[in-house]
């Protein structure tokens, strides 16, 4: 079995959203709670003022550490854009996150990419157990 590892791109969002802490913090106890994932270290979320001549500008960046992997978050209120990865040893709905995120963040448009890993796992565990 794959491990899922979603990117979510977010352009054109509500800009108050990707600047409330609160909000974001919800976010990525829901956005765990939504896949079934054990949160085990967060949410946590650090503010970035920006500099002038910064790519990345002003926003938040977070996460939750979950027993299956993690979810974090980086927003710049700057462009209105937030990416999301959510990478999990377990299955998940991306219907459903991407649901939740545009009720959440109401962006213009939405990027994403489902990545799978750890293809040959079971390959390798199979090659561990022969060698033991």
């Amino acid at each position: 079995m794959a491990w899922c590892h979603l990117l979510v791109d977010l352009y054109g969002c509500n800009v108050d959203s990707l600047n409330n802490k609160e909000l974001l913090e919800k976010a990525l106890r829901d956005l765990s709670d939504i896949m079934g994932l054990r949160i085990i270290l967060g949410p946590i979320l650090v503010h970035y003022a920006g500099k002038e001549g910064s790519p990345s500008g002003e926003g938040y960046s977070g996460f939750v550490v979950v027993a299956e992997s993690h979810v974090s978050i980086h927003t710049d209120i700057r462009t209105g854009y937030a990416s999301i990865d959510v990478y999990s040893c377990k299955e998940f709905d991306v219907q459903r996150i991407e649901e939740y995120l545009s009720q959440v963040f109401e962006p213009a448009e939405i990027e994403k990419q489902l990545i799978l890993r750890g293809l040959m796992l079971e390959k390798a565990k199979s090659a561990a157990a022969e060698r033991a």
